[in-house]
């Protein structure tokens, strides 16, 4: 374990847009990296905005079981997505989350861990699976001049991906019917003067993601009827969660928060985010209408971020150590 600063990248990632950034004094400097929400065909359709701000936060009978998830003798490592089929894949690396080359991506199924690396490169970011068991994320041959493509792996076979013009491109989740949501860097830096633009991409057709009012925004996750979840800063100061459904923008904000990020949902509609403030990073359920906030259980815990959810309730993400040392988690809804 290091005791040293430690800087989670929003729901997987990375050097491409500025990463969120907590001090040993637990405070986070931010530069927001939102996301945003596509159509179903492939898209953007123009559908007025709903402010709805999810005012509701219980804790209703609602169980959580937890279990850590190591890649074998990494220093850290965590959980970015999980399918339907139990499928898991992460990544690790001696410092996950600064993003400190190298870095290597993981499935995990059935009890079994597999390497995955993009040919040539030094960091490999795996961020989401679909039942067919397609992967999709980020590599970098050369992380020091902080550029990079998003890549499609299918079988054995890498496909580069890259946004027309962009410096950085990640892919972070893929549906059964191949469509894929991300966003895109022009520079590197982040921020304003650098802004994440979201994107689908859909039968080979990229088409932009970008909340009214929107200055920077990340697409994290989309389901199989095609809805999306993000998050998009206004001001690149304060972050706003984001669903995209039926051509309509639905602005989800946790009470009394600072920001907001929502990165997984599964097809019952079922979302997972973090929320914070000055001292807390703490993670979410969101179902019906109705936040429940979670931790995993173990002591010294600095953060929870859950990223990605499937159909049987498995939610799996990262948790972070009061040594800013990272790892990986999976927990079970239970009712």
């Amino acid at each position: 374990m290091r005791a040293q600063r430690w800087s989670i990248t929003l729901n997987v990632i990375l050097l491409l847009s500025s990463s969120t950034v907590w001090s040993q004094t637990q405070q986070r400097e931010r530069n927001q990296q939102p996301r945003l929400p596509f159509g179903l065909a492939g898209s953007m359709t123009s559908g007025a905005r709903q402010d709805q701000r999810y005012p509701k936060v219980q804790v209703p009978a609602v169980s959580f079981t937890f279990g850590t998830i190591d890649y074998p003798d990494a220093p850290e490592s965590l959980a970015q997505a999980i399918n339907n089929k139990g499928e898991i894949v992460g990544w690790w690396g001696t410092d996950v989350v600064g993003v400190a080359s190298p870095l290597y991506g993981f499935t995990l199924k059935g009890g079994s861990f597999k390497k995955i690396v993009y040919p040539g490169a030094s960091i490999t970011v795996p961020s989401g699976v679909n039942d067919a068991g397609e992967i999709v994320g980020y590599y970098s041959l050369d992380p020091k001049n902080a550029s990079g493509d998003a890549f499609t792996l299918v079988g054995t076979t890498f496909t580069s991906v890259a946004y027309p013009g962009a410096m950085g491109t990640v892919l972070t989740s893929i549906n059964k019917s191949g469509q894929m949501v991300g966003y895109w860097v022009p520079c590197y830096g982040g921020g304003l003067g650098c802004p994440a633009s979201g994107f689908l991409l859909s039968a080979g057709v990229f088409t932009p993601i970008q909340p009214p009012g929107a200055a920077i925004t990340q697409a994290f996750g989309i389901n199989d009827t095609g809805e999306i979840v993000g998050t998009y800063s206004t001001d690149g100061h304060t972050s706003h969660g984001f669903t995209l459904l039926g051509g309509v923008y639905t602005t989800v904000d946790y009470p009394g928060a600072t920001d907001t990020y929502l990165y997984g949902l599964n097809n019952s509609g079922q979302i997972v985010g973090e929320y914070d403030n000055a001292t807390t990073a703490q993670g979410f359920l969101l179902e019906t209408g109705t936040f429940t906030p979670f931790a995993a259980p173990w002591a010294g815990l600095l953060a929870t971020s859950p990223f990605g959810i499937n159909d049987k309730g498995i939610i799996v993400g990262q948790t972070v150590d009061e040594n800013y040392f990272s790892f990986g988690f999976e927990a079970t809804i239970g009712k």
